[in-house]
């Protein structure tokens, strides 16, 4: 009975695991977008104002 109770406990960590896998892959991604707003909010304003060649 204890092992049942042991094995149920590891698959619940499995799955709280998982979840935080998902958590992780939902950060990078929204990172990701940011850093491209990022780049094209750049390529956008700054170099129409000749910010990077004076």
């Amino acid at each position: 009975m204890n092992r049942v109770l042991n094995d149920n406990a590891l698959l619940h960590d499995v799955e709280r695991l998982q979840d935080a896998n998902t958590l992780m892959k939902a950060v990078g991604v929204g990172s990701l977008y940011a850093i491209g707003i990022a780049c094209v909010w750049f390529l956008c304003v700054a170099v129409p104002a000749g910010a990077l060649w004076k």
